[in-house]
């Protein structure tokens, strides 16, 4: 994607000698997610209320990812969430956000004993492309301010640790664990929303460049 939306600022404990310096990193990985209440409004209809189960299917059609750019112990990431509707009532046909359930987020390492930049924590917005069919009516395309069916949905927030391992002078793996908790309503065409909080945990591994000053 071209753009990252949602930024927010943070303020938190000091810089160490570790974090200075320009980062850039991708990231491959996959996701779980809790089993959490979703909620379908059409107009005219009766809400759809129910437990929703997810999948994330990490390689189908636009696969999971993340990208993030640093600098002095700020960071500013996109993660690529998807889900998957696994358990659909009789009125959806199917239901997913896999273009996906956007995490824009503002991020900030936190220091910590002889390995300091390993924690993080960050904040930013969810940016929600839905797709499915619902009584028999798909759900998209819907006009947006950002285009191509994308909408600024929710809030974001992350809990994330991952040691940087390095390889070279400037080069670097991170294996990345982390914890996001989201909630996001996006519109459906015809009218009406779907609500869909979302809880996961996150597994990556990354590749990155550092550029020290």
């Amino acid at each position: 994607m071209g753009w990252i939306a949602g930024w927010a600022c943070l303020t938190l404990g000091p810089v160490v000698s570790f974090a200075q310096g320009l980062t850039a990193e991708v990231f491959a990985g996959t996701s779980w997610s809790l089993p959490l209440p979703l909620r379908i409004k059409q107009p005219n209809e009766a809400d759809i209320r129910f437990k929703a189960r997810y999948t994330t299917r990490p390689w189908t059609g636009s696969p999971y990812y993340a990208y993030r750019v640093g600098y002095n112990g700020w960071s500013a990431e996109l993660v690529h969430h998807k889900v998957y509707l696994e358990n659909p009532p009789a009125e959806v046909e199917h239901f997913e956000v896999s273009h996906g359930y956007n995490l824009a987020m503002v991020s900030r390492t936190l220091p910590f004993r002889e390995t300091p930049g390993i924690f993080r924590i960050g904040l930013g917005m969810v940016i929600g492309h839905p797709e499915g069919r619902i009584r028999g009516k798909a759900i998209n395309p819907v006009k947006s301010l950002l285009g191509g069916g994308y909408h600024i949905s929710g809030i974001c927030l992350q809990a994330a640790v991952g040691p940087r391992l390095d390889v070279a002078d400037h080069w670097f793996f991170r294996p990345e664990a982390k914890l996001t908790a989201a909630w996001a309503r996006m519109p459906l065409a015809g009218g009406g929303s779907v609500t869909v909080p979302n809880i996961a945990v996150h597994t990556l591994f990354g590749f990155g460049y550092r550029r020290q000053r």
